[in-house]
């Protein structure tokens, strides 16, 4: 959780950077983010608060699957026409299925408007780690 940060670019770091400490990804992988988004535009802000921060890797930069969750108190804009962002998911995947129990628990958590303000009314990593895994095995 953190109070705010300045920028996108500063909003990719701050979620790209917990992949790489927990080593799932090197520090390459966020450069792939930002030249990505600075081509294509933010592609992953998917609702009015949450951006899927991700690009497509390889074997030289991303070493497992894993997710990472920022919380802003402060949304953050990805650009004009994209509703500003409180939460950063960010994620690496080895490969094209890797990651899909962490998508079912973020569409159940984001797809349902009630989760969605559990999540963004959440106080500790421990609220929102149990959100997580309270919606892995939804389908």
């Amino acid at each position: 959780m953190l109070d705010s940060v300045k920028d996108w670019k500063e909003a990719v770091h701050v979620s790209v950077d917990l992949l790489v400490k927990d080593g799932a990804c090197s520090s390459a992988y966020e450069d792939a983010v930002i030249k990505v988004t600075e081509e294509y535009g933010p592609y992953y802000v998917l609702s009015d608060h949450m951006a899927l921060i991700h690009a497509s890797g390889n074997d030289d930069i991303v070493y497992k699957t894993m997710l990472s969750c920022v919380l802003l108190k402060e949304p953050v804009a990805f650009s004009e026409e994209k509703n500003d962002v409180r939460v950063l998911i960010g994620l690496c995947a080895v490969d094209s299925t890797a990651h899909m129990t962490g998508m079912v628990a973020i569409s159940s958590i984001f797809g349902d408007p009630e989760n969605e303000q559990k999540f963004l009314e959440a106080t500790s990593a421990d609220e929102i780690y149990d959100l997580f895994i309270s919606h892995a095995d939804a389908q």
